[in-house]
């Protein structure tokens, strides 16, 4: 079953729409599903152009394909996910895939903060760059990303699998400050540079191929292993916090 959601041209069209209600299992009743611009209750044919071809009777036989030049302004899109697709033919707003437990969500576009907070399963694939916060937490909270897999092609912004305790984030260019604060468990790798890595971790597997700028003294240097091919060298820490997990990274600069 394939759901097909061209946005429709808005004349107000700074203000967000929470459109957690789109995840495929809800398509399984039909389209009558209604998304909040502002104040205001709408109806998915408010807002989109709605086109259905076949249908389904489980939640992993639904795809939900996301259109138009506005996909953006869509927050919570894929929220409490646990199967199926979602397909963003663009960029997508905040909180994509909030609690997500399984399924697919690609977005060929960017996506804004919070993607995949606090996910517990399933994949986020993001052809462009992550802002802020991707694959952490929420502010305030202990525990990230539990499982599943967030892979972005382009950048994150910074904290990036901010208390990460489970699954795997890889960043396929550079991340911002603080990426891997306060981790306790999962994987984090990041291709480019970033900076501050792992800051208060307390166990987890952080891996930097670029250089990691403003190295926290508070890691104990083990020296080189070979990982995936690549030459890293080894640190253990945060020591301010147990010092119990690793970070691997290809180069390093203290903080002048």
């Amino acid at each position: 079953m394939r759901v097909t959601l061209a946005m429709k041209p808005a004349e107000r069209s700074f203000i967000p729409i929470e459109a957690e209600a789109i995840v495929p299992k809800n398509f399984l009743a039909g389209t009558d599903i209604s998304v909040w611009r502002g104040n205001r209750e709408l109806r998915l044919d408010e807002v989109f152009s709605v086109s259905v071809e076949g249908d389904a009777d489980r939640p992993e036989d639904v795809e939900v394909v996301l259109s138009g030049d506005e996909t953006f302004r869509l927050k919570r899109v894929g929220e409490y996910m646990d199967g199926g697709k979602i397909v963003v033919l663009g960029g997508i707003g905040m909180h994509c895939g909030n609690f997500m437990s399984g399924g697919t969500i690609e977005i060929h576009g960017n996506a804004d903060g919070w993607l995949g907070r606090e996910m517990a399963g399933g994949t986020i694939l993001c052809r462009g760059d992550a802002a802020d916060y991707c694959a952490s937490g929420y502010r305030g909270g202990r525990k990230g990303m539990t499982g599943g897999t967030v892979e972005v092609f382009g950048r994150a912004g910074d904290f990036l699998a901010e208390s990460l305790a489970g699954g795997t984030v890889i960043v396929h260019g550079g991340a911002g400050d603080m990426a891997g604060a306060e981790m306790h468990g999962g994987t984090l790798i990041v291709h480019g540079d970033c900076s501050r890595p792992a800051a208060n971790m307390k166990a987890g597997s952080c891996y930097v191929y670029g250089t990691a700028h403003g190295m926290l003294p508070t890691f104990k240097k083990i020296g080189a292993v070979q990982h995936d091919g690549r030459t890293l060298i080894q640190f253990t820490g945060d020591i301010a916090n147990r010092g119990k997990g690793n970070l691997f990274v290809k180069d390093y600069r203290y903080l002048d």
